[in-house]
C-alpha cells in the first residue's frame, strides 16, 4: 500500500500527516519561527517515517494560475522560484521546505498543491481591479487564497447538506481569514486578492485598505518595513496589541481596545458575508464557520448570525456552545454549519483524485 506525506507550511507552524492512501496515519503540528526551526522540523519528521512515502505534497500558498497537483522536477522548480517572487512571505517558506524534501526524500514522488487553484474558474470580472488592462494581463488580479481548505468545506458541506449543487457562504477564519462565495457547487467570489493581505481584518494582517495609504507610507518607511507592518503588526494584533482572539474575547467587555478589534473584525465579516448574500442572489443554503477562530469562538459565531438573522439565518445557542456541526436552529431557512477544516487530507485528496489508485 502506498503512503503519503502532506507538508502544510503556516507562516508560524508547520502541519505534517502520514496516510496509507487516503486512511489517516497520525498528525502533527510544529510550531517554528524562521527557516532554521523548519529545517529542524523536516528532519525530525524524516527520522519518524521509517521508510521514504510513495509522494510527498506540499501547499504553496501562490500559484497564480498553475493548477494543481504540479510535479516537481527541475524545470518546475523555476517556476516555484519565481511565484516566491511575488509573494515572499509565504511561498519562500515552501520553497525551502520542497528543496530540503528532495534531498533528505529523494525516492519520493514530490507534488505541490496551490491554494489559489480553487478558485481559478471565478469569472473574470470578479477577478478585474480597476487599473489598466495591461496590468491584468501581466497577472496583477484577484487570485484568492485557503483554496485548499475551502475544497475540503464545499465537499463536507455538500455532505452533510445532501445537496450536490449548494449555494454557500463559507468563512475561513484563522490567522489568515477569508470569505468566499459558492453559488451552485462553484466559486464565484472571495475576498482575498493578488495577495494574502486583501479583504477581512485579520490576525495580523490588515485586510482591505485604501492604496493611498501604500502611497503614504511609501514616503517615510521602507518597502519592506511597510511589508512587515501590513503582515505582521496589523489587524487584531494592531488594534489590540495582541494577536490572540481568545484574549479579545476575554477581554472586550472591560478593554476599550479589545472591544473596538472585535466590533472592527466583525463588522468587516458583516460587510463581506452581507454582499455575498447578494453575489448568490439571495439564496444561499447555508453558511459555514471554520478556521481556529471560526471553530472555537461560540461568541463570535452568535454575533454574526445575529446581525443577519433578517436574512433568514437562526442560530440554536445551545448547539452553539457545544460547538456542534450543525449549529442552526431547526426553523433557520438558511443551516449554519461549523466545520474543522482539514487541509492536509485535502491534499492528499486532490492529488488522488489526479493519479488515481494504486
Amino acid at each position: 500500500m502506498r503512503t503519503f506525506l502532506s507538508l502544510n507550511y503556516g507562516s508560524s507552524s508547520l502541519k505534517y500527516a502520514k496516510f496509507a492512501e487516503r486512511d489517516l496515519l497520525f498528525k502533527e503540528t510544529i510550531q517554528i519561527k524562521g527557516l532554521k526551526d523548519l529545517k529542524r522540523a523536516i528532519i525530525d519528521i524524516r527520522k519518524r517515517i521509517t521508510e521514504e512515502p510513495y509522494a510527498v505534497v506540499h501547499r504553496v500558498v501562490h500559484g497564480m494560475d498553475y493548477k494543481s497537483p504540479m510535479p516537481i522536477n527541475n524545470k518546475n522548480i523555476k517556476i516555484l522560484e519565481k511565484l516566491s517572487e511575488i509573494n515572499p512571505l509565504h511561498n519562500s517558506m515552501a520553497l525551502y521546505g520542497i528543496k530540503l524534501s528532495l534531498k533528505i526524500f529523494p525516492k519520493s514522488r514530490q507534488y505541490s498543491i496551490f491554494d489559489t487553484d480553487f478558485h481559478r474558474d471565478i469569472p473574470e470580472y470578479a477577478k478585474l481591479y480597476g487599473i489598466d488592462l495591461k496590468f491584468y494581463r501581466q497577472g496583477i488580479k484577484r487570485y484568492g487564497f485557503h483554496g485548499i481548505s475551502y475544497s475540503y468545506l464545499l465537499k463536507k458541506s455538500i455532505e452533510i447538506l445532501r445537496n450536490d449543487k449548494p449555494n454557500l457562504i463559507i468563512m475561513h477564519l484563522g490567522s489568515g481569514c477569508s470569505v468566499s462565495a459558492i453559488k451552485e457547487g462553484k466559486p464565484v467570489e472571495t475576498s482575498m486578492g493578488f495577495s494574502p493581505l486583501e479583504g477581512l481584518i485579520m490576525s495580523t494582517r490588515s485586510g482591505d485598505l485604501d492604496p493611498g495609504v501604500i502611497l503614504y507610507l511609501l514616503k517615510r518607511y521602507r518597502p519592506e518595513q511597510i511589508e512587515k507592518i501590513l503582515y505582521r503588526k496589523s489587524g487584531i494584533k494592531g488594534i489590540f496589541g495582541s494577536e490572540d482572539f481568545r484574549e479579545v474575547i476575554k477581554s472586550r467587555y472591560n478593554d476599550p481596545n479589545a472591544k473596538l478589534a472585535f466590533l472592527a473584525f466583525l463588522h468587516r465579516l458583516i460587510k463581506y458575508v452581507g454582499s455575498y448574500w447578494f453575489v448568490l442572489d439571495g439564496k444561499v443554503d447555508a453558511i459555514v464557520f471554520s478556521g481556529g477562530i471560526g471553530e472555537n469562538s461560540p461568541e463570535l459565531r452568535e454575533e454574526l448570525c445575529q446581525r443577519i438573522s433578517k436574512f433568514g439565518v437562526y442560530i440554536d445557542k445551545l448547539k452553539n456552545l457545544q460547538n456542534q456541526i450543525i449549529i442552526s436552529s431547526q426553523y433557520s431557512p438558511t443551516k449554519i454549519l461549523n466545520i474543522k477544516t482539514d487541509e492536509e487530507s485535502e491534499m492528499i485528496n486532490i492529488l488522488l483524485e489526479k493519479i488515481g489508485p494504486e
